[in-house]
Formats: C-alpha cells, sequence, structure tokens
C-alpha cells in the first residue's frame, strides 16, 4: 500500500486532472498528479526523450532498464521490461540489464552508454574516460539526452520507492508511450 492516498481526481487542479484522465492508468502517474505544479512540466519532460528524444529505443530502454535495477525498483523495471519488448527488444538483451558489464548481449556504444550510466548513478559526476567513451558513440546531444534519462529515473525509481507506489491490479496493456505523447498533445 503506497504511503500516501492517491489523490482524488476531483480534487486536482482542472490541468492535472484533464492530463490524468488521458494518461495510461499507471498508479505512478495517479500518484505525482497530486504533486502540485510539477505534474504537467514532469510529463512534458518525461514525453521529451519518450517520444522525441534522440537516442535509440532500445539504448534508452536499455539505460532505464540498469538504472530500474541499480536502484532496486521492482515498479520501473515491471513497466519498462513491457515497454522494451514493445519496442522489440529481445529477452536476453532485457535480462542482460541486470548483468556485469561489458555485456556480448550489447554493442560497443551500448556498453559504453550502460558504463557512463553505472558511474553516473554511483558518483553523480561521470568519469572521464567513460564519458568520453559513451561521447564518441552518442555525441554531444546523444551524452546530454543520456545523463538527462540517468537523472530522471533516478529521481522516479526514488519517487517510487519513497512512496511504495505498488503495481497496478489490472495490468496495462500496451507501451504507454504513444497514450503519453497524446496526452501531452490534447493539453
Amino acid at each position: 500500500m503506497a504511503r500516501l492516498p492517491y489523490p482524488d481526481p476531483k480534487d486536482l487542479p482542472e490541468e492535472a486532472r484533464k492530463l490524468l484522465e488521458t494518461l495510461p492508468p499507471l498508479n505512478i502517474f495517479r500518484m505525482i498528479a497530486g504533486s502540485g505544479a510539477s505534474f504537467v512540466p514532469f510529463m512534458a519532460l518525461i514525453n521529451a526523450y519518450l517520444n522525441e528524444g534522440t537516442l535509440d529505443d532500445e539504448l534508452r530502454e536499455l539505460v532505464i532498464l540498469r538504472v530500474g535495477h541499480l536502484c532496486g525498483s521492482a515498479y520501473e523495471l515491471h513497466h519498462h521490461v513491457r515497454v522494451s519488448r514493445n519496442v522489440g527488444m529481445s529477452e536476453a538483451r532485457i535480462a542482460a540489464t541486470a548483468g556485469v558489464l561489458p555485456s556480448p548481449h550489447f554493442s560497443e556504444a551500448e556498453n559504453a552508454a550502460l558504463a557512463f550510466a553505472d558511474d553516473l548513478v554511483a558518483h553523480v559526476k561521470g568519469d572521464k574516460a567513460l564519458f568520453d567513451a559513451a561521447r564518441k558513440h552518442l555525441g554531444d546531444t546523444g551524452i546530454q539526452e543520456l545523463a538527462i534519462i540517468v537523472g530522471v529515473y533516478l529521481l522516479v525509481c526514488r519517487y517510487l520507492e519513497t512512496f511504495e507506489i505498488e503495481l497496478e491490479e489490472k495490468e496495462i496493456q500496451g507501451d504507454s508511450l504513444e497514450e503519453i505523447k497524446r496526452s501531452l498533445e490534447s493539453q
């Protein structure tokens, strides 16, 4: 059971209520809708890299899964394993996100990005050699997006664990990415 009650949608500000009504029925969205003025911009940030980002979909999901494993966030892993499958990622690659790096399941670029992500999780400021290796493959925009994704999912995992947000009773269908995009476009 979550540490706080989920907000009643009728008590939310109109903009937050309208956005929540159009989003996939995820408990994290239900809870964070009650966070005040940060809800709508937070969802816009999530949408920016999930639907409009420069990183390859599989690389993005590898990084999100890796951060979920490093943070021990079962909720995050559950949902992003589903998203990873929907973007076409193999079960072997999904499973390898919990393993040792470098992994033969990942390309040189993916291993470099994941090593840099690990370092960001552990040390805040990434090691220069790991930064340079990831940047070589991702470029300036890609390395920035990678750092943002790691940072956002550190926040998301800490939020999920702090508020003890539980998995939904009913399994969510689809990957939710298009629904998030449509929800924000309708605002």
